[in-house]
């Protein structure tokens, strides 16, 4: 679209009177992230010509999620002769049309307000990525990862990212020792100087490996650990965690390389890597063959890759089906 007809569509969108096609044409010119930059520059331009309340987000999401959890029944009052008021049912309308608009302001305005606060940095399955932050930080991102960084302040008023998934950290040293700080889900933060280290933050749990430097951990339930190299911290969703030491740093970095490093892996913890890298569900239905543990190093760019090296090194059957795939013994093997 013509720059001068977007612009217009956009100051359209912002003041609520954007039509349903216009819309449609928005969706489809922000999926292209080259346009982005642009969006931000017009809803700045919007914006400074028209001061607005400044609504509290956070606090009308929270009241909203209270009303919606609250179980309690009200008490009835005692019954008397209904009074029917002439333009009630308009009015009650007319109320719920604004609550309803209402709601799903605030949900835009949370949506947007977290496009516009942070540049978000994202992996698909199977893909591995490297980004260079506005401080000189290398983020290396494992796949299925998300980073958010913010747009504004970040490398003077603060060095705070947030991270879901896996990432390499080779972050730089300032002249003024400033902090970089990985949060992730579940008050959970990595807090370095000068350091390089992998994190690992999904649904089963979280890991740090710390190769150079030194770390501070803030773990859930408030307690703090500090790391020196070579240490591994593994935190589980409970809140207890493990220290360890390793003299290699190969197994929590391999997959930079899109390397699967196994060392006496079962094959339930295999699957559920490939699930993680690739998206792919893997089910192992035996028990038995589930604990079967495997090790070394294999290269893997994609799901079926690794489906074949495990199919000839225990000798299993991949079977394809319509939501996952099963991983089985042959017949003749089958006990």
């Amino acid at each position: 679209m013509e720059p001068v007809l977007i612009k217009r569509i956009l100051f359209d969108f912002f003041e609520g009177r954007a039509t349903a096609f216009q819309r449609k044409s928005l969706e489809a010119w922000l999926a292209d992230d080259a346009n982005q930059e642009t969006y931000y520059q017009y809803l700045d331009e919007w914006e400074s010509g028209r001061p607005q309340f400044a609504v509290n987000v956070d606090q009308a999401l929270e009241t909203y999620q209270r009303v919606l959890t609250d179980k309690k029944t009200p008490e009835r009052p005692a019954r008397t002769a209904p009074v029917i008021l002439p333009g009630f049912s308009v009015h009650w309308l007319r109320w719920s049309v604004a609550a309803s608009v209402l709601l799903v302001s605030v949900a835009m305005a949370y949506v947007l307000r977290s496009q516009l606060l942070y540049t978000t940095y994202r992996t698909a399955f199977g893909q591995t990525k490297a980004y260079h932050l506005s401080d000189g930080t290398e983020v290396t991102l494992n796949a299925n990862s998300v980073l958010r960084v913010p747009r504004f302040g970040f490398g003077s008023d603060t060095r705070e990212v947030f991270l879901e998934g896996e990432g390499e950290f080779k972050v730089t040293h300032t002249v003024t020792d400033q902090r970089f700080i990985v949060r992730t889900a579940d008050r959970f933060q990595v807090e370095v100087l000068g350091t390089e280290f992998v994190v690992y933050a999904r649904k089963r749990g979280k890991r740090v490996f710390l190769s150079k430097g030194k770390v501070k951990l803030d773990l859930p339930q408030g307690q703090q650990l500090y790391m020196r190299p070579g240490n591994v911290v593994t935190i589980a969703n409970s809140g207890q965690y493990r220290l360890t030491h390793t003299a290699q740093a190969r197994p929590y970095v391999a997959w930079k390389d899109h390397w699967f490093y196994f060392d006496n892996t079962s094959l339930a913890e295999v699957a559920t890597q490939i699930q993680e890298q690739f998206g792919v569900k893997v089910v192992v239905p035996d028990t038995k063959l589930a604990q079967r543990r495997i090790a070394g190093n294999y290269r893997a760019e994609q799901a079926d890759d690794l489906l074949q090296i495990l199919s000839e090194l225990l000798t299993l059957n991949v079977m394809k089906k319509s939501q996952h795939i099963e991983l089985q013994l042959p017949k003749s093997l089958n006990p």
